[in-house]
């Protein structure tokens, strides 16, 4: 029950004054409760534009975060479509070779590889023989460059008879190996034709002229000891492939010829 109902209730029954003091008591009642509605009125409203502000200020930064996510998403899907594009481009380009390769052509590449790398197969059965048979005389004469500098010739002889045919990582390796040997072998033929030019009236002039060359050919483990070791690795990995292709195509003309 409100203040002015109790006041109501009490003054009524003295009637005259009574009568205008509860009037009073009515008409301040009523300006107090509109009092009161319009500062709750306000602090409503207050509140509400606070809100509404929180509110934009909330939604504008979910906007944002939104939009970056998106335009990451958006540059995402372009690199993953542009990267499938390039593989698709490629995977295309693999088989408009292949296709553009006859059976014929390819069966006569591989037989020239096989060729090849049996060619290269037996130097190094040559090469590993012949440091096995000269194996004294190796101990003895542990700083003769001639062994490693013969080997490295004729690998690198082998290795250019038909290069097309090489797989791309024993070609370069190859080529490597014939450039490094290469500088070698000038240096050797400058410091022998130099050693000749001022040493002829000397008495062993050969003698001079052989060890002025083996000084520089000394040098040749220390410029292609890590390729010739990287060769010969890359060697039997290709020969290994070799021998999987035609294994496989033992197996399958195998059980063809069996049906």
């Amino acid at each position: 029950m409100e203040i002015y109902e109790i006041v109501k209730l009490v003054l009524l029954p003295f009637g005259g004054v009574s009568v205008a003091l509860v009037a009073m008591v009515g008409w301040l009642a009523h300006i107090s409760t509109k009092r009161i509605v319009e500062g709750e009125l306000a602090n409503h409203k207050i509140q509400l534009e606070s809100f509404k502000s929180e509110s934009n200020k909330e939604l504008q930064h979910v906007k944002n975060t939104a939009t970056k996510e998106i335009e990451a998403l958006k540059n995402q899907y372009t690199a993953d479509i542009e990267r499938i594009k390039a593989q698709l481009q490629s995977e295309f380009l693999k088989y408009e070779t292949y296709t553009t390769i006859s059976k014929e052509i390819y069966q006569g590449l591989f037989a020239k590889r096989v060729e090849i790398y049996g060619r290269l197969l037996n130097l190094k059965k040559e090469i590993d023989q012949s440091i096995l048979d000269n194996a004294g005389f190796l101990e003895i004469h542990d700083d003769d460059p001639s062994p490693f500098t013969d080997a490295v010739k004729k690998i690198g002889n082998a290795s250019q008879e038909n290069p097309m045919v090489l797989s791309n990582e024993l070609a370069q390796l190859s080529t490597e190996l014939v450039e490094k040997s290469n500088r070698v072998f000038s240096d050797e033929k400058v410091k022998s034709f130099y050693t000749e030019v001022y040493n002829q009236d000397a008495k062993y002039v050969h003698e001079l002229i052989m060890e002025a060359e083996n000084e520089a050919l000394r040098k040749m483990f220390a410029e292609c000891g890590d390729v010739y070791e990287r060769w010969l690795i890359q060697l039997n990995v290709d020969v290994s492939k070799i021998r999987s292709v035609l294994d496989l195509a033992g197996d399958f003309l195998e059980k063809n010829t069996n049906k």
